[in-house]
Formats: C-alpha cells, sequence, structure tokens
C-alpha cells in the first residue's frame, strides 16, 4: 500500500492538494472534466490529492454522489495516475463515517481525511472516542486528521501526542489556521505525525525546524511558482521565501477585493484556481451555499494580470481528447 507522502522524499515534492468538483447546470458531476482536472493536477501539480475536503464539498454530498464521485477518483487516480486516492469524510455522524469508509474500503481507499463531527463539539473524551472506533476498526487504513475550527474545536498538541502514541494508523494532521509556533508543539508533542501546513505556515514552520509538508491552496494558481516555494522553503532561502510571500499576500489582496462578499465557503475560491488551468470548469457550489461569479472571477484574474503577470503563465493543459469517460 501506497503510504502517506514522507515529508522529503527523493527527486518528489510533500505537496497536499484537493480536487474540485464540476457541477453541470443540473447539479450533476461533470465526469469527463472531472477526470481532466485530476490528470491536470497529477501532472502539472502533485500526485498527493484529496477528495471531499472543505474544497470539494465533502460537507454537503449526498451518500449517492459520496460513491459515484470517489469511484471516479479512485479511478483516474490509480489506473492513470498510479497514485493513491485520499477520501475526505465530514458527516455529523460517526456511523455514517464508519460506513461511508467500510463502501470505500471496498473500492481500493485506503487513506482517509478525517473531521470531527460538528453538531456538537467533542470534547477531549468525545474526540479520543471518535478516532478510537476508526482507527481500530480499520487497522489496514491511514488516517489524516483535519484540524479546522470549522468541526467546532482544535486539537492541542497534547491531544495529538496522546492521538499518536494511541492509534499507529493516525499518521498526520493538516492545520488550518495554524500559526508555526502550534507545528513546532504539534511536532514535539507528535513528532511521528506528518503535519501538512499551508503557504504561510509552511514556510514559517519549516523555519522553526519543523519539517511539515505543504498543504497547497491559492498557490495552485501557479503550480510553477509553487514548486519553487517548495523548494525554497525546504533550503531554507529566506529571501526568495520573503519575496514569494510577499506576492502571495498581494494575490490573496486581489481576490478578497474583487469578490468581497460574494461567497463564504472555501470551495468558492479553490474553484477560481482550478478554472484558470481548466478554464471550461465551472465554478458553482452544491446549494444552499453561494459561489463566486464568472464576472468577479475575471476582475481577480485582471488584477492578478496587472500586478503578476507571472502568476499567469501558461501550462500546457491536459487534451481533452484523453479525457474520454470509462463505463
Amino acid at each position: 500500500m501506497a503510504r502517506i507522502p514522507e515529508l522529503h522524499p527523493p527527486r518528489d515534492r510533500a505537496i497536499l492538494g484537493t480536487c474540485c468538483i464540476p457541477w453541470t447546470a443540473d447539479y450533476q458531476l461533470d465526469e469527463p472534466l472531472f477526470r481532466r482536472s485530476i490528470q491536470a493536477d497529477i501532472e502539472h501539480g502533485t500526485k498527493y490529492l484529496y477528495l471531499f475536503g472543505t474544497a470539494g464539498e465533502g460537507h454537503s454530498v449526498s451518500d449517492r454522489q459520496f460513491q459515484e464521485i470517489t469511484r471516479v477518483f479512485v479511478d483516474e487516480m490509480k489506473t492513470r495516475g498510479g497514485a493513491e486516492p485520499m477520501a475526505g469524510l465530514i458527516s455529523l455522524s460517526l456511523s455514517q463515517v464508519i460506513d461511508r469508509i467500510e463502501w470505500a474500503v471496498g473500492s481500493g481507499v485506503r487513506q482517509y481525511q478525517l473531521s470531527l463531527p460538528s453538531w456538537g463539539t467533542c470534547t477531549e473524551a468525545e474526540a479520543f472516542t471518535f478516532f478510537e472506533r476508526i482507527c481500530t476498526r480499520f487497522p489496514q487504513c491511514e488516517f489524516l486528521h483535519y484540524n479546522v475550527r470549522r468541526s467546532g474545536r482544535l486539537l492541542s498538541a497534547a491531544e495529538y501526542g496522546r492521538l499518536a502514541a494511541a492509534f499507529p494508523n493516525l499518521v498526520s494532521a493538516k492545520l488550518a489556521g495554524a500559526t508555526g509556533e502550534d507545528a513546532l508543539a504539534i511536532h514535539k508533542a507528535a513528532p511521528r505525525l506528518k503535519l501538512f501546513l499551508t503557504e504561510k505556515t509552511f514556510a514559517d514552520a519549516h523555519a522553526l525546524g519543523v519539517p511539515a509538508g505543504f498543504l497547497i491552496s491559492y498557490a495552485s494558481l501557479s503550480w510553477q511558482l509553487a514548486h519553487r516555494y517548495y523548494d525554497a522553503v525546504v533550503a531554507g532561502d529566506s529571501g526568495t521565501v520573503a519575496t514569494m510571500r510577499a506576492e502571495q499576500d498581494g494575490v490573496i489582496k486581489i481576490l478578497r477585493e474583487t469578490v468581497a462578499g460574494a461567497a463564504h465557503m472555501d470551495g468558492a475560491f479553490d474553484l477560481m484556481f482550478v478554472k484558470r488551468h481548466l478554464p471550461e470548469f465551472p465554478l458553482r457550489l452544491l446549494p444552499p451555499y453561494a459561489y463566486v461569479s464568472d464576472e468577479a472571477y475575471g476582475r481577480f484574474i485582471d488584477g492578478v494580470r496587472q500586478q503578476y503577470p507571472h502568476w499567469l503563465q501558461s501550462v500546457p493543459a491536459v487534451a481533452a481528447t484523453t479525457a474520454g469517460t470509462r463505463s
């Protein structure tokens, strides 16, 4: 079984990326376009991809949609990409999480991303029970925890230390909104866990000696620059990192100014980054959530083109002729 990426594998970058879902006008999966987006990410970005995080609308899909989309994802990742798929699990129900894992294991998924249920914020004891029920039931699987405030609370470094000691198949954590100091504390408490951090925290944590992986978000607007940023962070090239961080902040400022108030779900913005590489990719989210209009997206791209044109350097798109749908 292919493992969740080591932090500095030879000739490989530990970049963890999300897959967004292209919905048709009547909210059906556009399977050929979905396959093309996966191919594009593998060819130009990273083979370490996950499905159904916040950006992938894991909170919105039904069980039918979960199964339909996961089947396509597994096929594209394993058959064409030679990569290991990771499925996200966001639910208010532990029973539903377990049911989805049981189904997905039968479909060839061995890596999963877990989020705590959020209808009632889990206590420390309840969080432990959540991991215990899942990790001990599926010892053949590996689990990444998505530590995000949408679940009602963030796990502490001490909690990660206890969980890592108890469950060897809890192998990594994705930290949203963390600081470099947060990552350092978790690394000290649970050093065997692989931590994946977003743009700023990734650099801050490495500067503190934390060998983290890169959880890419807005930097995926330019995969070429994202790879350059990764290499500069890992190499400790502080000058290059500072220059690129300033540009990243500038791109986010343009994003906020051009889409202010249009949407609030993370997926609405990740879809914009996918659309940059596949112009036909739709920006719609499943109802009831609002999404960014094509007009606002155009203003964003125009703003980036004016201030940071090198962020929009072309990357060859995956040819449509290679994206036939399988039965």
